[in-house]
């Protein structure tokens, strides 16, 4: 089999395409040169290695000689991977927004051979149906435009150029009030499926930052509808389709509006966010349903995305032997064989049925069952009279059977890349499940990580890789390597009080600040300022899949200066807010994990900090035991000990904090001013308890 230029690329995704008879060119200079002395547009094809519809596209067209005999006469022929560069995909995927009115993968990108987009879409066939022109018809079109329309062509793309570069801000607002804040939650409100958790309809996506916003406003106003809103989602997800009940973990989305039929792909960073959501939620509801959760997806985790116990891999996909959800779906009569007796049981309690459950893409039933719960254990339990803990011992049981069972098929593919950005919110997550657990192995892997970032992501300088792959790291990092891993890692010192974590979080900060701010934006461009390889280097504020890089930088500035008071950080972060303004208050739902932020930074009114001479000083427990596993979202607790090597953390204002007549001494700060210190427990917890609890 012939291999084009593809197979000498460490990316699956470019690999997966080595074989096509399509003369690909990865994204390099050569590829444009080319292009231009040839005279011929360039056909951009974006994609990543476990999309379902890229993979339809490769088998119907790009794995199709004539197809690649029409693509390679008209165009030069780039395939790029979204997760590799995401820079690129940022700024097309922009293109086709403007363009379409919508986005998603494959993205396809038609453009002059200096990089000026002119046609965008998606997924095309490769003959014309549905109202979808093929891929042959949509190349010779082109061909045609490119050879009589010159002219034309190249306006057009000059003025989408020209057009991208315009400021675009929706409103003349510098500062958003704490109205803000209840129009955002009120716009989450009007958003909630009542019926089925979650907001809007199909497709359904998880969300977590709206998530996360919620429980803030619940725990910061009382407002049991937020709190309602987040229960119903949690719980509806858990209990659908789009949850992998045997295997654990969460599915990328959910095609229908019950969260049953999903897309079957298994990313990392919705691992990471959901964990550090479910997390936070057991924390403050100690509701047993929430931590079970988080244990099922630290399962999935560990057992097949887990990097030599030091980090972690980007995805699982959704197909296996060509089919999408292959590997997750079952006959009836399967599952009937594989559990006996039991098997009458199972389908009540998995809503089995005879001739499937599950449509495809299409509407269309394929006689496969997806398993998933109509109900929470007791209500099953009490339904099909049974005791809750026998049913929950029964399906552990069936679980088992089934799991030892499915892996004996082809597994889905798994890309085994280690992506930066993804790895730091799973280290957040892991981190909030860390805090509620005490779990060792956690904490290890957690150390671990900082090791791996250190010798493998980190350059001399103080940059990073955007990520590791085949032994080696790749790509300069962009501005969400930098922000999750920063947030990442000021969650793990916040779950482990370790210095030497927020010490790496203010160094790719203070990095971060030099290679991605601008003055002009009064923002973080995505791409570093001398990296740039499109016509306009991108600016994110809205929250897709992950947060943006922007919302996560406003978290993390606020944090660092509630830590050091360096005013760079507070003047920055208060630039940043202005430009959310202009965004935010036209939408406020759409920015919901800088509204997390925003909603820290207003409710926060006090710091704790607690300084002990050793971790088995009496006195020190009893602090560490009032304050362990409670959720603060509007104030800062630290524990310090003097002793252990903060000789780097000068910047921390708890840093010259004493130990009083060498005692447990707690530091209590409130609205801007300070009580003497501590060395009375149960005099602390009164007064902190009048202060921080007085409405």
């Amino acid at each position: 089999m012939n291999l084009n230029r593809l197979a000498k690329e460490k990316s699956p995704y470019l690999q997966q395409h080595a074989h096509n008879p399509v003369d690909w060119y990865p994204w390099c200079d050569e590829a444009f040169e080319i292009a231009k002395k040839l005279d011929k547009p360039i056909f951009l094809s974006i994609g990543y290695s476990t999309c379902h519809w890229c993979h339809v596209m490769e088998r119907e067209s790009f794995d199709d000689e004539e197809v690649a005999e029409v693509l390679n006469d008209v165009f030069v022929c780039i395939k790029v991977d979204r997760e590799e560069r995401p820079d690129i995909d940022a700024f097309y995927m922009k293109v086709c927004q403007m363009m379409t009115g919508s986005g998603g993968w494959p993205l396809t990108i038609i453009m002059t051979p200096d990089k000026k987009p002119f046609f965008a879409g998606t997924y095309f066939p490769k003959e014309t149906r549905y109202n979808r022109i093929g891929i042959v018809d949509l190349a010779l079109n082109v061909k045609n435009v490119w050879t009589n329309r010159r002219a034309d062509v190249e306006n057009s793309a000059n003025s989408l150029i020209e057009y991208l570069k315009q400021k675009n801000d929706k409103s003349n607002i510098d500062y958003l009030s704490e109205n803000y804040l209840e129009e955002a939650f009120q716009s989450l409100r009007f958003a909630f499926d009542k019926v089925y958790g979650g907001f809007g309809s199909a497709p359904k996506f998880p969300t977590p930052q709206n998530l996360l916003f919620l429980l803030d406003y619940f725990a910061l106003k009382n407002e049991q509808t937020a709190m309602q809103m987040v229960e119903e989602t949690l719980v509806k997800m858990r209990l659908g389709g789009i949850f992998d009940h045997i295997g654990f973990g969460f599915h990328r989305y959910s095609t229908d509006i019950k969260w049953l039929v999903p897309h079957f792909e298994k990313m990392l960073y919705d691992q990471a966010m959901l964990l550090y959501t479910y997390s936070k939620a057991y924390q403050i509801t100690k509701n047993q349903f929430y931590l079970n959760v988080s244990n099922e997806i630290v399962e999935y985790v560990l057992r097949e995305l887990l990097f030599e116990n030091k980090a972690f891999y980007s995805s699982e996909d959704a197909d296996s032997e060509g089919e999408e959800g292959k590997f997750y779906l079952f006959e009836y009569e399967e599952l009937q064989k594989i559990l006996g007796d039991e098997f009458e049981l199972f389908s009540k309690v998995f809503n089995v049925q005879p001739s499937g459950n599950f449509e495809d893409f299409f509407g269309e039933n394929v006689n496969k069952n997806i398993l998933h719960l109509s109900k929470v254990i007791p209500e099953l339990a009490d339904e099909l009279l049974i005791s809750p803990k026998d049913l929950e011992n029964k399906i552990d049981l069936w679980r088992k059977v089934i799991f030892d069972y499915r892996e004996k098929r082809e597994k889905p593919f798994k890309d085994k890349k280690i992506m930066t950005d993804w790895n730091g919110l799973m280290i957040a997550g892991l981190s909030a499940y860390y805090s509620v657990t005490k779990r060792r192995d956690i904490l290890e892997i957690l150390v671990n990580y900082l090791s791996f970032f250190k010798d493998h992501l980190l350059k001399g300088d103080g940059s990073i890789f955007h990520l590791y792959i085949d032994n080696q790291a790749k790509v300069d990092g962009f501005l969400d390597d930098y922000a999750f891993s920063i947030f990442g890692f000021i969650e793990v010192f916040e779950s482990t009080m370790k210095s030497e974590f927020l010490e790496m979080a203010k160094s790719l900060l203070d990095v971060s600040i030099v290679k991605f701010w601008s003055d002009d934006e009064n923002a973080f461009y995505f791409t570093s300022n001398d990296k740039c390889e499109t016509a306009i280097n991108t600016l994110e504020f809205f929250d897709g899949a992950v947060p943006s890089g922007n919302s996560v930088m406003f978290y993390v500035l606020n944090k660092f200066y509630l830590y050091s008071g360096i005013t760079d950080y507070f003047e920055k972060a208060e630039r940043l807010e202005k430009t959310f303004a202009k965004f935010a208050d036209s939408n406020p739902s759409a920015y919901n994990f800088f509204n997390f932020g925003l909603q820290k930074k207003f409710s926060h009114n006090f710091e704790v900090v607690i300084v002990y001479p050793d971790e088995n000083d009496d006195e020190f427990k009893k602090y560490k035991e009032f304050f362990e596993g409670k959720y603060f979202p509007n104030g800062t607790v630290i524990f310090f000990n003097p002793n252990y090597n903060n000789k780097l953390s000068n910047f921390l204002f708890w840093n010259d904090y004493k130990l009083v007549q060498d005692k447990a001494t707690a530091y209590l700060c409130s609205n801007f001013s300070c009580s003497p210190p501590f060395t009375n427990f149960e005099l602390f917890v009164k007064e902190f308890e009048r202060k921080i609890n007085a409405k």
